[in-house]
């Protein structure tokens, strides 16, 4: 009796075994498709870069990159051509410029809810949200320390 129950304790270990590699491969080979133009500029500009999500919309597309462990949305004009890359970073990421800048702005005093860097063809630029009291603004630099906006 012990002798049935041990094998059949071991071939529902194997069968749970093998249901949980299956399940894990199906996870693996999910791929998102995306146009030909969009996946060779990924390729190319994000070459250890995974698709993860696609949404085309009217003015154009978005597409959710995992990019050496950070989230990134690439997104594309209607004409198929690289408008930005944007993610979320963190101060201490930001270039030492930039945070000067931001410490001697007027801005100084306000807590930095959020940093975003953005990838553009002109160059890199920094989002920063920022709040004091009931005050939220939000304010975008060059990588060189200049306020856009």
């Amino acid at each position: 009796m012990k002798e049935k129950l041990s094998v059949l304790a071991i071939l529902v270990c194997c069968i749970s075994v093998f249901i949980s590699c299956n399940d894990h491969q199906k996870k693996v080979n999910k791929t998102v498709e995306i146009p030909q133009a969009l996946q060779n500029f990924i390729s190319t500009k994000y070459p250890q870069a995974t698709v993860l999500k696609f949404d085309k919309e009217k003015n154009g597309t978005e597409v959710d990159i995992k990019d050496k462990d950070l989230d990134k949305e690439v997104l594309f004009n209607d004409k198929n051509e690289w408008i930005s890359t944007k993610w979320d970073t963190r101060p201490e990421d930001v270039p030492v410029a930039v945070m000067d800048e931001l410490a001697s702005s007027a801005y100084n005093q306000y807590k930095v809810l959020e940093v975003d860097a953005i990838e553009k063809p002109a160059g890199m630029f920094y989002t920063f949200e920022l709040k004091m009291d009931n005050n939220e603004v939000k304010l975008t630099f060059d990588s060189e320390g200049q306020l856009i906006e």
